[in-house]
């Protein structure tokens, strides 16, 4: 079975995420997240928003996800917001043109026009996947979301958001009081945005509804190429793959951050911001070793940044994917919104007015969620489970009965709530016998699992395994909540108690 199948088999099966609509025979680019794939994520984006508001000092909102039509002519979405598209002429499927002559023809499209596309479709004789047949003209396809709002003539026009970031723009004047007109303003929002894909696949790679944790850091244009606290990332090494490197056909390499922003490759802001998202997502648990900084090329970056970088992972199931990206996106956004709506987006600071400009750092949270499953996941001896570090692990912990009876379930139960109570992610089960009750939860990624049985009745003891190295201790249960906090912490489990041979 292919990495890619396995994955999202596992996932199915232990209610991770599905394709959604499934009884009516679904709809591609939509997925449910099961218990076990919604505590994933809730954990997940938990970092994403602890490390910006309590680290940071970023303010939080949250704004509607459906909008008025104005603030995406603003933003160019209505004009411009386009994949280049192509239809199979025989069956009529649609298909996302350049990305369909990526998979057959091997070649790189990141900066073709539709006129080079065409001529590669014809070029590499590239077909219909689902029924072989040719393939017609490539032509624009705007990806929002179009609707209405309210009824009658009088009605709106309006879109579901293709992302969160213009939602957090228009409200700046307000926020900037709100946040005593200090700058650096640093605001995050998590919420869902919608994109109507042309052709989704791969799983959560891409998808037609998705979440996203954007940051705009709002600054003085003077203030925007240093950062206070990068000293503390200078020396991190990174796998780098600079515009340069591209153009020249280089492979990426290890550098250092310091070494880049000393050779102007990038400017200490953003570097700081790549180093940031790196350490984050290393602490959710996703392979650094497939983790890789990536500058924009100046034939594919937006107009109206001067700089951006993604910080991508490379998958052996799912290929490149993108996980954040951390952009200079000048004064572009609050002008434009300033331009249409009339309304003075500037700001007077000493004496002096400015429109600010913005750095932003853009997270998926469905991409993270893919590439923390597929780096998790091992396979020892017949044995399947999830390394999931336990600060994003569904469940931290698992309390179980040796058998059903004796009284055993009744004090595991006693066991459990009174874990839930401490602050535990924790779950009970008694159904099946205690070697699939561990293999069912290595499966779930639950970090630790504890086994009531005969010897807890005799001295208040308990038994606790650790699920990647299988060893167990025994631990007193007035003693079992710090060292469970320890364990769970990172102390290896043989140094916190007498293992069990």
């Amino acid at each position: 079975m292919k990495l890619a199948d396995k994955i999202l088999d596992i996932a199915k099966r232990r209610g991770f995420f599905w394709p959604s609509f499934e009884i009516y025979q679904g709809c591609s680019g939509f997925y449910t997240y099961g218990p076990l794939g919604a505590l994933l994520k809730l954990h997940i984006e938990s970092i994403i928003r602890d490390h910006y508001i309590n680290k940071e000092g970023c303010l939080l909102i949250e704004a509607p996800t459906l909008t008025i039509e104005d603030p995406w002519i603003a933003s160019g979405h209505v004009g411009s917001f386009t994949d280049m598209t192509t239809e199979c002429e025989k069956c009529g499927e649609p298909y996302r043109a350049d990305h369909l002559v990526e998979e057959q023809a091997g070649i790189d499209t990141e900066g073709m026009s539709m006129k080079q596309i065409e001529d590669q479709i014809r070029k590499h004789k590239v077909k219909c996947p689902r029924c072989g047949g040719a393939l017609g003209k490539v032509y624009d396809y705007n990806l929002m979301f179009k609707t209405y709002i309210g009824p009658g003539k009088n009605k709106l026009s309006g879109a579901m958001r293709p992302e969160t970031a213009q939602t957090t723009y228009m409200p700046f004047k307000r926020l900037v009081e709100i946040g005593r007109k200090r700058f650096p303003l640093g605001v995050l929002q998590i919420g869902r945005s919608f994109r109507n894909e042309i052709s989704p696949r791969q799983g959560l790679v891409r998808l037609r509804e998705f979440s996203q944790a954007e940051v705009q850091f709002f600054m003085h244009p003077k203030d925007k190429k240093d950062h206070p606290d990068f000293n503390g990332v200078r020396n991190l090494k990174l796998m780098t793959w600079t515009k340069n490197h591209q153009t020249k056909g280089k492979k990426p390499e290890m550098l250092k951050i310091g070494d880049l922003v000393k050779e102007k490759v990038v400017v200490k802001r953003i570097a700081y911001h790549l180093a940031k998202s790196v350490e984050l997502f290393r602490k959710m648990g996703i392979d650094e070793k497939r983790m890789r900084l990536r500058q924009h090329r100046d034939d594919e970056r937006s107009f109206y940044s001067s700089d951006t970088w993604d910080v991508e992972f490379v998958s052996d199931a799912f290929g490149r994917i993108e996980l954040v990206g951390i952009a200079d996106r000048t004064d572009y956004d609050l002008s434009r919104h300033q331009e249409l709506s009339g309304k003075d987006m500037g700001v007077n600071l000493d004496g002096k007015n400015f429109v600010p400009h913005v750095i932003e750092v853009a997270y998926g949270i469905d991409r993270p969620v893919l590439c923390v499953i597929e780096s998790c996941l091992k396979e020892s001896r017949g044995r399947t489970y999830f390394t999931f570090p336990p600060s994003v692990a569904p469940y931290q912990v698992a309390v179980f009965p040796l058998v059903r009876k004796d009284g055993l379930p009744e004090r595991a139960r006693s066991v459990f709530r009174s874990l839930i109570d401490e602050g535990f992610f924790a779950l009970y089960d008694e159904a099946g016998s205690i070697g699939r009750l561990y293999y069912r939860q290595d499966e779930a990624g639950t970090a630790a699992a504890i086994t009531i049985d005969y010897q807890t009745m005799k001295d208040d003891s308990i038994t606790l395994r650790d699920r990647d190295s299988q060893k167990q201790i025994r631990v007193k249960m007035t003693e079992l909540v710090p060292v469970l906090k320890r364990f769970l912490k990172g102390e290896k489990i043989e140094s916190l108690g007498k293992l069990i041979k």
